[in-house]
């Protein structure tokens, strides 16, 4: 479980959270000016391709963090509900709440959407918890709650291949494999390979950075295969990490660990660039099923 009190009380974390699950969703969100409540008002823009006409709705945004108090969002919280909405051409009301709405707040959203001028919808703390708990916003469990997240740093999803799984570990992705198995590797080792990943001087320096791409372990053999991608801006300036991974003869995990490590230029200030594009998978899954290793 998700603890909301981690967020400040004064809303502009949640507000940024409530930004973020929007656009991992693929919507196009912008803020308006000062609102009545002396705060920015998000909304977003929803796009659909229908067969015949394009669709499009704006949405604005209301976001109520009141879970300090522990109190639910009361009429008084969410006046002037279609004003606000025409103010800005928005056809569509999403309420936001890190508790939940009375059910004096719930039957006003219906008055007001059967009306038939806009669309209206609440998310809960238990709906932002389900939408937090998918492959595209996990990552943000660990950087807005890093104490739940301490509770809950594992997800594992089933792939088509009874031994192939896609997981989240703190804001990464990537995928787990295993030779003949039809369980996942162990997870303690996944950890130390990070751990040791992350110990690197150099992460996120030097305009690099450093992402586990897939762990592959052959379970007969008890070896592992580890895919990194070193992601650099300027070759010139690059800082290779080979050295770093060299096994400590000590450990009997390092003696039985492959890295393998492939460096990738890329331009971080571009629209299309992201740590875990998906360009960065797309063209490996068949290594990362196999443990055979890349180009370099």
């Amino acid at each position: 479980m998700i603890n909301f009190k981690e967020l400040p009380e004064d809303g502009i974390k949640f507000e940024q959270l409530t930004r973020e699950i929007l656009l991992k969703m693929g919507l196009e969100v912008h803020w308006t000016g000062v609102g009545p409540d002396s705060e920015r008002d998000l909304f977003f823009i929803e796009r659909a391709q229908g067969p015949i006409a394009n669709f499009r709705r704006k949405w604005l945004v209301c976001c109520k963090h009141f879970a300090h108090s522990e109190r639910s969002v009361g009429i008084a919280d969410i006046q002037n509900i279609t004003d606000r909405c025409e103010a800005i051409g928005a056809t569509g009301y999403l309420l936001v709440c890190s508790t939940q709405p009375s059910s004096t707040v719930i039957k006003r959203l219906e008055e007001i959407e059967s009306q038939g001028k806009l669309t209206l919808r609440y998310w809960d703390c238990i709906e932002i918890e389900k939408r937090l708990n998918t492959p595209e916003s996990f990552p943000l469990i660990s950087l807005f709650f890093p104490q739940s997240a301490q509770k809950n740093k594992w997800k594992i999803y089933n792939t088509t291949s009874p031994s192939f799984w896609a997981a989240n570990y703190k804001d990464y992705f990537f995928y787990l494999c295993s030779r003949t198995a039809n369980t996942f590797p162990d997870l303690k080792d996944v950890e130390y390979f990070i751990k040791k990943m992350e110990a690197i001087p150099l992460l996120n320096k030097n305009n690099q950075a450093l992402r586990i791409r897939a762990v592959y372990y052959d379970n007969k053999h008890s070896q592992y295969t580890v895919f990194i991608d070193c992601l650099y801006e300027d070759k010139n300036k690059i800082m290779r990490i080979d050295h770093y991974l060299k096994p400590n003869n000590y450990n009997w995990l390092d003696t039985q660990t492959n890295w393998d490590i492939c460096y990738r230029k890329c331009f971080m200030l571009s629209d299309h660039f992201h740590l875990d594009h998906k360009d960065y998978y797309t063209n490996d899954i068949e290594k990362f099923q196999t443990g055979l290793p890349r180009d370099k």
